[in-house]
């Protein structure tokens, strides 16, 4: 196979995804999840070839705009990771400190 065929097949099954979403709601939701998410990686994606090609104006547009939207897209989950990252470290540095503490007092 080449590259012409393996676009078409995609075009053929991202074409057939889109139908069957319109009549399948659900099916239509997660579809249009997915297809959101795809369109900012393929920015990031694009963004990278453009850089790694010499294009660096190009290169870093696309990879800042892609990355902005899979943030907006993502934000439901990148949230609690931050909080979750300030809970541990907050916690190790309080563990450290208690912990030197008592070696200042041992000598």
């Amino acid at each position: 196979m080449n590259r012409k065929s393996i676009a078409a097949f995609a075009l053929i099954i991202i074409g057939v995804l889109m139908v069957f979403g319109k009549f399948v709601p659900v099916l239509h939701s997660l579809l249009g999840y997915l297809i959101g998410l795809l369109i900012p990686i393929a920015l990031l994606v694009l963004g990278y070839y453009a850089l790694q090609s010499g294009r660096r104006f190009l290169g870093i547009t696309l990879s800042v705009i892609g990355a902005c939207i899979l943030f907006a897209k993502l934000s439901w989950i990148i949230g609690p990771v931050i909080g979750i990252a300030l809970v541990w470290w907050g916690y190790s540095m309080l563990k450290n400190r208690h912990h030197q503490q008592r070696q200042d007092r041992m000598f």
